[in-house]
């Protein structure tokens, strides 16, 4: 079950990384296995994206040219 979530999550994370190149957006992608371990995928990072979402207002180009990271928690 493991094995299968973990090539799933790995398609999944191509996808996402491909819409947020091809639309420059943010985006925070959290997924969690049946032993409730979570799984994430962040553009342009955890931080900058929370900081996005409970300040809207913030201007876009502050946050867009961060890393990418994508890990397993």
């Amino acid at each position: 079950m493991l094995i299968s979530l973990l090539i799933q999550c790995t398609g999944i994370y191509q996808k996402i990384s491909e819409i947020s190149t091809l639309c420059a957006s943010e985006i925070l992608f959290i997924i969690f296995s049946p032993t409730s371990n979570p799984y994430s995928f962040c553009h342009p990072s955890v931080q900058s994206v929370a900081k996005r979402f409970f300040n809207p207002n913030q201007p876009f180009n502050e946050t867009i040219y961060a890393p990418i990271e994508a890990f397993p928690k």
